[in-house]
């Protein structure tokens, strides 16, 4: 063992003198071991968010209404604003996170996506979800949305969003984005009572197209962890979570012999 300690010291730069004597411990190689690191392995090491894009048209009141809309039925207005919240991933290729959308095509070919040091975010844009003629209800659709804690609400009609037409138990927080003059954006908030204030976003803003897409991404962040704080009391983040299975690791499967 100290030979490896120095090994290490000489050919990774570690100062064996000045690091605790069991700062390098040796596993015992089995098959268990190595599906524990394959799992290990799969574990993010970024905090991963998904959140749900709604386009509500002219005159549209209904989920069915909303979630059967296309990318033709959408403006440019609308289109250029999800293009903004990131960048598009190819769902068949991407190897990162895909907030769980299916890589065969079934939902989809691309999606939105944004990375930021320690998060990744996907964006479940419902128009540009394949629409099922024959599912007036679109099930593949709400499998996504209605289990996305934040919804980001474009919405062209003339009225205002109801926070339950996505019915669900989810949608805790809401960011509603009502286009005014050109180049300014009305803003509407509703977040469950349970969920504490966030920023940047607060209800009744009006913002400029050049800062919408930042803003409303950092809202969606905000209101995504702290709606997670209300469900799940004993939230970790990613970086906790891996550094704990690691220890169990070590814990399990330690080469006491080479100590």
């Amino acid at each position: 063992m100290d030979l490896f300690r120095s090994q290490v010291q000489h050919n990774l730069g570690f100062d064996a003198r000045r690091t605790n004597a069991n700062y390098f411990l040796p596993l015992a190689k089995s098959d268990m071991l190595l599906r524990e690191l394959n799992s290990l392995d799969m574990m993010h090491a970024q905090e991963t968010i998904k959140i749900a894009v709604l386009y509500v048209g002219p005159g549209q009141w209904t989920e069915m209404e909303i979630l059967s809309n296309t990318q033709r039925d959408t403006s440019q207005a609308y289109r250029n604003f999800v293009q903004s919240l990131g960048w598009s991933i190819d769902l068949a290729t991407f190897n990162g996170f895909t907030g769980k959308l299916e890589r065969d095509g079934s939902d989809g070919k691309t999606c939105p996506y944004f990375f930021d040091e320690g998060v990744e975010v996907v964006f479940h844009e419902a128009a540009a979800m394949p629409t099922n003629k024959d599912d007036i209800r679109q099930i593949k659709k709400k499998r996504h949305i209605g289990n996305d804690h934040v919804h980001i609400i474009w919405n062209e009609s003339h009225h205002n969003y109801r926070p339950e037409t996505i019915s669900g138990d989810f949608g805790n927080v809401q960011i509603q984005i009502r286009p005014l003059e050109p180049g300014e954006y009305g803003i509407g908030m509703y977040c469950d009572e349970q969920v504490k204030p966030f920023g940047p976003l607060v209800n009744g803003m009006v913002i400029s197209a050049d800062v919408l897409p930042i803003a409303v991404r950092a809202a969606a962040i905000n209101g995504h962890r702290r709606a997670t704080q209300v469900f799940f009391k004993t939230f970790m983040h990613p970086f906790a979570m891996r550094q704990e299975a690691i220890n169990r690791i070590v814990e399990k499967h330690v080469n006491t012999s080479w100590l």
